[in-house]
């Protein structure tokens, strides 16, 4: 005989998930598109270049993950909502978010790790190499590059909470 369905989360808990999935689909979105928006020129001893995002693996890493995030945290809210207008969640739902909330997070982790490195290393490389008229292009190109990894970041904490309670629903299923 199969246990009772555990009983779904209080009504403060449904909120603080609906929050954070909310929160997590907004930082990922505007990551992509500081990100995908981020390009510059760049003027050397009399010639100009053009620098985009996509010239910098790491950043095409970083946006990979935005992406994949966010398909997963839409996937999530629609759950979540689901969850909070019928009070029923399917035990599949469970599993995907004990083991989704744990894969998307470190995903998202190392984005905004990489993000952070790259944009560290080659600002300070590209300054010293590079002789230029006004390193403010740069220092914008770059600042964009630590937005995006900031709010990467702060995706990364929304869903490593999610995953904490994530874990402690799956744990109440088991037993």
């Amino acid at each position: 005989m199969a246990p009772p369905p555990p009983s779904p989360p209080p009504v403060s808990l449904k909120v603080l998930f609906l929050l954070l999935r909310v929160l997590t689909g907004v930082f990922l979105v505007i990551a992509l598109i500081i990100l995908s928006t981020n390009s510059v020129t760049i003027v050397s001893q009399g010639s100009a270049f053009k620098f985009h995002f996509k010239d910098v693996y790491a950043y095409r890493y970083m946006l990979s993950a935005a992406a994949i995030g966010l398909v997963y945290a839409v996937v999530q809210l629609f759950f979540t909502i689901s969850l909070f207008a019928t009070g029923i969640k399917d035990p599949f739902n469970y599993q995907l978010d004990f083991y989704g909330d744990k894969v998307i997070s470190y995903l998202l982790a190392t984005g905004s790790a990489a993000g952070f490195g790259v944009s560290k290393d080659l600002k300070d490389t590209f300054l010293a190499l590079v002789a230029l008229d006004s390193t403010d292009p740069v220092d914008t190109f770059f600042s964009r590059g630590y937005a995006s990894a900031s709010l990467l970041l702060f995706a990364f904490i929304c869903l490593a909470v999610l995953s904490v309670f994530s874990s402690l629903a799956v744990g109440k299923q088991i037993s």
